[in-house]
């Protein structure tokens, strides 16, 4: 979930401004220079951030390798309605509190959590079998391609030449990606259709979350309420397939779901949405050239997945689309 760019100024509360800060004893540095200690603070920040969307990229890759374990044992409809029934669960009631202010809002928030919940992480779900976690990955870094496709094509404006070039090279990248995971017979057809048909919904969501959550909607209310209603509907399609109770349930399933609701949904949505509020949604988007990275290497230790020099060659081209579209 991410938020338009009326949202890069400050929050309430997120910080105190210069003007407002106590000014510091005056000291003897050039008029118009920094003065010593504002350079630490400043590269302080800077790692704090950097290191907040490493955390959080390595806990995404995490999730399409945990997922795919946690498919051995179960349907992909339990995986991930329990996960986000889980997660949902914890953050509406940590921020109750905020409902009855939001009940204007919920209708929008469940059209939210169908499309980002249900339609993409569901979906993905339902491809993961049929996909290797490392090109779920990259097929996921295609989503800020699609959201600046809807932009232009909304707006009816022309699309910038550096958009342009970004958007050439994700293409590029993701089909030598798909070429080489379909020689080597890891992927199928019917899982890329299944993962791009997924990335689409995550872009649609993306791209109407400016109108589906207004300003001033407490933002982990809104995670959690999507959540919950996105796992609906995929608990259904796995009740009525008799999947709800998985053949495989036991410590190892347990350990796994646990990491996808606290770790993946709670915890990386969080320092996701700590990204977005340092830095604005247009800049936190470049983070997600990384995913693919930590994927692709983490598929290889833990799933065995192969890795090609055309699987590695094909990660730059959608690293430098996601930098090149998420420019202002």
């Amino acid at each position: 979930m991410t938020m338009d760019d009326r949202n890069d100024a400050p929050h309430p509360g997120a910080g105190t401004s210069a003007a407002a800060s106590p000014r510091p004893p005056a000291t003897a540095t050039t008029a118009g220079s920094p003065t010593p200690a504002a350079r630490p603070t400043t590269a302080v920040t800077t790692l704090l951030t950097l290191a907040t969307a490493v955390l959080w990229a390595l806990l995404w890759a995490l999730a399409f390798i945990t997922t795919k374990l946690a498919l051995e044992d179960a349907s992909p409809g339990w995986v991930v309605g329990v996960r986000c029934l889980a997660a949902g669960a914890v953050l509406v009631a940590l921020r109750a509190r905020h409902l009855p202010a939001a009940r204007r809002e919920l209708g929008r928030l469940t059209l939210a959590g169908l499309l980002t919940t249900t339609g993409y992480l569901g979906v993905i779900g339902f491809a993961l079998p049929h996909l290797s976690a490392g090109m779920a990955a990259v097929l996921s870094s295609g989503t800020p391609l699609l959201v600046v496709t809807l932009t232009v094509l909304s707006s009816r404006s022309r699309l910038r030449p550096v958009h342009a070039a970004g958007l050439v090279l994700g293409v590029v990248g993701i089909v030598m990606s798909a070429v080489d995971r379909l020689n080597l017979g890891v992927v199928t057809v019917g899982g890329i259709v299944l993962g791009c048909c997924a990335v689409c919904c995550l872009a649609l969501g993306t791209f109407l979350t400016p109108y589906l959550i207004r300003p001033g909607t407490d933002l982990f209310l809104a995670t959690g309420w999507q959540s919950l209603t996105g796992a609906v509907p995929l608990l259904l399609i796995t009740a009525c397939t008799g999947d709800l109770v998985p053949d495989g349930m036991g410590p190892r399933l347990v350990g796994l779901m646990l990491y996808l609701a606290l770790g993946a949904s709670i915890l990386g949505m969080t320092l996701w949405l700590l990204l977005i509020r340092r830095v604005g949604p247009s800049r936190a988007s470049i983070a997600q050239f990384m995913p693919p990275l930590f994927s692709i290497a983490l598929a290889a230790a833990l799933l065995g997945e192969p890795v090609t020099l055309l699987e590695a060659l094909a990660v730059v081209p959608v690293a430098l689309s996601t930098v090149l579209t998420t420019r202002r």
